[in-house]
């Protein structure tokens, strides 16, 4: 989400003379960031035209509908998924409200574009919002994997996947750990960075189907170490299980694993079909379909050298498709005077009057 909010920030300052009230802190901070952005808005549309508000989640417009209620100002609001299908009534109740404020609800992917529309959002306001992230430079994944190999200690023909994200039950890792892993070669290593409650089930799992000796628990790591981790692995796997209450908006470890041209193997759910459009920048397995994802792991294991060659096939095809330009394009349609037309032209740009981005997060990824 934060990652987003700074593309989504980025791509306004390029399109209109743009201020921003961003949270570049830890989520903890909300209770105190709410008020003050409702204040900090205030000031500045008494201030200076404001054409747009653009939002960047529901909570947000909640806590600036007292302002906003009394200025004429278009607003925008993006919708990331779990804001639309959080599990509490008087959330959604919230949400729905604030909702129906907004000129413009952008939605970044089709998963999450259903559940507005569950929510009761007009599907006129409606408008696709694709992620556009930095294209990182090329880099060496043999000498990547080797690196990452004498790293962790293990053998030259180690074949590596890993997982990236918050350790919560949607994220699948136990299931990945319990039902996939026993079944692959011995040499198949499961790096699993990140942190949250699944951390000790995830240990336990392991020890309990004999593969503890095979999955490395990193725990959190450093943004470079991320990208060292997906220019090293053989295959980044996203196997994410369906979840009440719960859901992966779009899925950008997906797409940052691509454009760093490692190959991805997604759960085929929610968000992360549109971040390897639909399979044409990865591999999508049935959520939670074991015979799946050991037949395409069984492949891949075997694929030798192919397996960078698809890899860099595969990145190409997410630059085409999720670049800043394109999301700029993007921006400027929706907060365009005139109406939202379902087809974009590339080369459209908007008025330049003045926006405001607001976020509960900064420009930090």
């Amino acid at each position: 989400m934060e990652l987003l909010a700074a593309s989504v920030d980025q791509a306004l300052r390029t399109l209109r003379s743009t201020s921003s009230v961003a949270l570049g802190r830890s989520q903890r901070h909300l209770p105190w960031f709410l008020p003050l952005a409702g204040a900090r808005t205030a000031w500045r549309l008494a201030r200076r035209d404001v054409e747009w508000v653009v939002c960047g989640d529901p909570v947000v417009l909640t806590a600036l509908r007292p302002v906003l209620s009394t200025r004429r100002v278009k607003v925008a609001v993006v919708v990331h998924g779990l804001d639309l299908v959080f599990p509490s009534r008087p959330y959604r109740t919230l949400a729905r409200r604030a909702l129906r404020r907004a000129d413009r609800v952008l939605a970044i992917s089709a998963a999450t574009r259903e559940e507005a529309l569950r929510l009761g959002v007009d599907a006129g306001k409606l408008v696709d919002l694709h992620p556009g992230l930095p294209h990182p430079p090329p880099t060496d994944r043999e000498a990547g994997g080797r690196a990452l190999r004498r790293r962790l200690g293990l053998a030259e023909s180690a074949f590596l996947v890993t997982t990236v994200g918050r350790l919560v039950p949607r994220k699948g890792v136990r299931f990945f750990v319990t039902e996939v892993l026993p079944a692959l070669p011995g040499d198949v290593h499961y790096l699993v960075a990140g942190e949250g409650p699944e951390a000790e089930p995830i240990r336990r799992a392991a020890a309990a189907r004999g593969v503890a000796d095979r999955v490395h628990l990193l725990g959190r790591v450093s943004d470079a170490d991320r990208d060292r981790l997906f220019d090293g692995s053989d295959v980044v796997v996203m196997p994410n299980l369906p979840r009440s209450g719960d859901m992966e908006g779009f899925g950008l470890v997906a797409l940052e694993a691509a454009l760093r041209g490692a190959p991805v193997v997604a759960a085929r759910i929610d968000g992360l079909e549109d971040a390897l459009l639909g399979g044409a920048s990865g591999w999508l397995c049935g959520p939670g379909d074991v015979d799946q994802w050991l037949e395409r792991l069984r492949t891949l294991v075997a694929s030798g050298g192919e397996l960078r060659r698809l890899g860099a096939w595969f990145g190409e095809e997410a630059r085409r498709n999720f670049s800043p330009h394109r999301m700029r394009s993007e921006l400027s349609a929706a907060l365009a005077p005139e109406e939202v037309e379902a087809t974009i032209d590339l080369r459209t740009r908007g008025p330049r009057r003045g926006a405001m981005g607001l976020s509960p997060v900064g420009s930090k990824s």
